[in-house]
């Protein structure tokens, strides 16, 4: 009986976190109108930021409601490194010393005032695993995006993981100049 709860506990554990899967051949074609039409989705990462002043390591949340989102990065402590959102149409960031900013450019905004030059606005739809029509993209064996260059972004999907039917990155790197990025998501959650 210990044995048997014993495994059935390492089961469950095993079950919680997500690992790159096998997807059948062809199936990020099949679903890629689904990826366009998911407008609302959040996720729990981790956000590793390498540059030449710097590098670290970052919880990320990120909550997508159609064309507004809120990107909230922590760092190991828990406290805020800055909170960026966009409500009809409006840009505002929130500091570590809970100042707000605005502007008309989210990617300007957060390199302005952090030195990080994260692609915010192609993230949105990179981080679902779904390239923009002028990206170049090449596919791995079962057919789902492993690498694309675009405005002078290097991404590799390093890892997918099946959700609510459809094939979600889980890991990507994303690299452009002296910028490095590496996120490993915790967590998708679809719709909430």
């Amino acid at each position: 009986m210990r044995i048997l709860l014993i495994c059935l506990g390492l089961l469950l554990v095993s079950g919680c976190a997500y690992r790159a899967e096998e997807a059948p051949a062809g199936s990020w074609q099949a679903q890629k109108q689904q990826l366009a039409g998911l407008q609302n989705w959040q996720l729990a990462a981790r956000l590793g930021i390498i540059t030449p002043e710097e590098r670290g390591s970052l919880s990320l949340f990120w909550r997508q409601d159609s064309g507004d989102y809120r990107l909230n990065l922590t760092n190991v402590v828990g406290k805020r490194v800055f909170d960026l959102s966009r409500r009809s149409g409006r840009i505002e960031l929130i500091d570590s010393e809970g100042r707000r900013h605005t502007a008309a450019n989210a990617q300007a905004l957060v390199y302005e005032l952090t030195g990080w030059n994260l692609p915010v606005e192609q993230l949105a739809d990179w981080i679902k695993g779904l390239p923009g029509d002028a990206d170049t993209v090449s596919f791995d064996a079962d057919g789902r995006p492993a690498r694309v260059q675009s405005h002078g972004w290097q991404l590799s999907y390093l890892g997918y993981t099946q959700i609510d039917g459809l094939w979600l990155p889980s890991r990507l790197e994303l690299s452009h100049d002296t910028t490095n990025l590496k996120l490993a998501v915790n967590r998708w959650e679809l719709n909430p």
